[in-house]
């Protein structure tokens, strides 16, 4: 299991246990209360057998996927719309109540807006995660045919299959770049381990010592981070025995 997916795991076991403690101090506040009151005590312990269900499930120890896990996400956020549903309705009966009583539901009206502000994050974040991921998955292909192109030409193939695989990459090169996708600049540059892996080095004169002579594999940047550093080959001075 990713510690992306634990993460996203945890995060709603979290999100389950503050709705347990929200339901149970409304229901608490609803037992005091009779006629209307008494359907909205029923539909509240419906919302907690559901949240028990959702909690089981992600209490097993059997793997869940990202399919899963965003499945449940959506049904958080419905039960979570659900409370706040009944919530308002019990503010609506609660009118010239003793003013403890509203301002319990002021407060957990406003922990409800504050994991909501949190739920929209969690959500950005996990996206990220998913682009992250297809990206990382596709840069392999993309290499694949920057090399094909290169061998094509070499070996003067067919104009046409050249500017096909030329497109293809351009066309894969601008979605990426849509995504927040950036090349590392290596050629030219000094080594810098949080951008540059290296894999060879050769005794060069004409390049200062830990120049990037060569780019065995291209890196890259997503949305200003480091996923994939770039492979090098590096300069370095010949070694004079002592």
């Amino acid at each position: 299991m990713t510690e992306s997916v634990k993460s996203r795991k945890k995060d709603l076991k979290e999100r389950i246990d503050r709705l347990f403690g929200g339901v149970y101090a409304c229901s608490k506040t609803v037992e005091a209360e009779l006629g209307d009151l008494s359907g909205i005590k029923g539909e509240l312990s419906g919302i907690m057998k559901e949240l028990e269900r959702t909690k089981a499930m992600l209490t097993e120890k059997k793997k869940l996927g990202k399919e899963t896990l965003e499945e449940i996400g959506d049904a958080v956020e419905i039960l979570e719309e659900e409370l706040e549903a009944k919530r308002k309705k019990v503010e609506e009966l609660s009118t010239g109540k003793e003013g403890e009583y509203l301002n319990s539901l002021k407060y957990l009206k406003a922990e409800f807006e504050n994991y909501k502000r949190r739920t929209e994050k969690e959500r950005q974040e996990f996206g990220e995660y998913i682009i992250k991921g297809f990206i990382l998955d596709l840069l392999p292909i993309k290499d694949s045919l920057e090399v094909a192109i290169g061998h094509a030409k070499e070996n003067e193939p067919s104009e046409g299959l050249v500017k096909g695989m030329e497109m293809t990459v351009k066309q894969i090169n601008e979605l990426l770049q849509r995504e927040g996708l950036d090349e590392i600049k290596a050629e030219g540059e000094q080594f810098d381990p949080f951008k540059h892996e290296v894999v060879a080095k050769e005794i060069v004169k004409k390049h200062p010592e830990n120049a990037v002579i060569e780019v065995m594999r291209k890196g890259y940047l997503f949305r200003g981070k480091v996923i994939r550093p770039a492979m090098v080959k590096i300069a370095i001075r010949e070694q004079k025995d002592k």
